[in-house]
């Protein structure tokens, strides 16, 4: 589908906040209520935007996250990479040209969990010539609060300021809220459609949409329901996706990371245990812009010992949910 800069100006506004009203993003994007119904119900159709729930696995203390970077045989990074991605435990699965050839991000319950992933199920794949792991261990910005840099930062912080979930990120406690069984009927149908009307979601779990909404917010204050705007990069003309692992030297990891978090080229960043102690993935609108951004931001971080790029040829998986145009691949026999 083409896409136009109102079209961007939209998918902006929904990054700034997820269910933000038809007349809120109007405003925002200075266009009608009218216009961006319209225009959001054809980007949602074409599936160039979508919103979505998600449970912040680290607050909930449900799961953890690891990086998995794998290095393969000539040809066989495209062959492991669909059923990779139709593991339940992966978020994200990419196809990348460096160092590393495929990259996913990879949900865990316990050590036994990661045990069985990394020591029994991922050597199957045929083709895996040595594979990296990095535990993430403290978050600096993650996609639900990406901002790209389409808007004004006042229009930004003006729709943020309505949300009701987090979208910066904070030290987890140390214990997780109990949830009930509406909780976990609300989180359902959230992370399935993250823009539900109250009135739906209401008739969906059997409860009044006052509480339907006390219930959700409550969630979201909570930190443990988080609403995400998810969009490939390339629709909003940074064409260029990549990934960065980068060595810090571990006084300055904490300061890095912030310098990064408030990059506007950086979707995510994050430390990590392993080999590199610092990953994330950025996105730039061309060759030139990757050069500046490792030359100008990278080059010049506190500490920086060793930084590794890698550029994404293919996304697979994103947000949990499998390339449209791959769905209907026939994957090899899953391990």
């Amino acid at each position: 589908m083409k896409i136009d800069e109102l079209d961007r100006l939209v998918i902006a506004a929904l990054l700034a906040h997820p269910r933000a009203t038809h007349a809120a993003i109007g405003q925002a994007v200075r266009s009608s209520e009218a216009t961006v119904s319209r225009r959001l119900a054809r980007l949602r159709r074409f599936g160039a935007v979508r919103v979505v729930g998600a449970l912040d696995s680290q607050i909930s203390h449900r799961a953890r996250s690891v990086f998995v970077r794998l290095r393969c045989a000539p040809g066989a990074a495209d062959e492991l990479a669909l059923p990779l991605a139709q593991w339940q435990e992966t978020g994200s699965v990419k196809v990348l040209t460096g160092s590393v050839d495929c990259v996913a991000e990879v949900a865990y319950t316990s050590n036994e969990h990661l045990y069985a992933l990394m020591m029994h199920r991922l050597p199957q794949f045929d083709g895996v010539m040595a594979t990296f792991s990095n535990q993430v261990i403290r978050r600096f910005s993650t996609p639900h609060g990406w901002n790209p840099g389409l808007l004004p930062d006042t229009v930004v912080a003006e729709l943020r300021a309505d949300r009701r979930d987090r979208w910066s990120e904070h030290p987890e406690p140390d214990e997780a809220a109990p949830m009930s069984e509406l909780d976990e009927q609300i989180l359902t149908a959230v992370i399935e459609d993250g823009r539900m009307s109250w009135q739906d979601l209401a008739a969906r779990c059997g409860v009044t949409p006052s509480t339907a909404r006390r219930r959700t917010e409550a969630l979201m204050a909570a930190g443990v329901l988080r609403m995400r705007t998810v969009v490939e990069p390339e629709v909003l003309g940074l064409t260029v996706n990549a990934f960065v692992w980068l060595t810090i030297n571990p006084t300055k990891i904490g300061l890095a990371g912030e310098i990064l978090a408030r990059h506007r080229n950086v979707v995510m960043i994050a430390a990590t245990t392993g080999d590199r102690n610092l990953c994330g993935e950025i996105a730039v609108a061309s060759d030139s812009a990757l050069y500046e951004f490792l030359s100008e931001t990278v080059g010049h971080l506190p500490g920086l010992i060793h930084a590794d790029v890698a550029v994404a040829l293919r996304t697979v998986k994103r947000a949990g949910m499998i390339a449209p145009e791959l769905r209907t691949a026939v994957a090899p026999s899953l391990p």
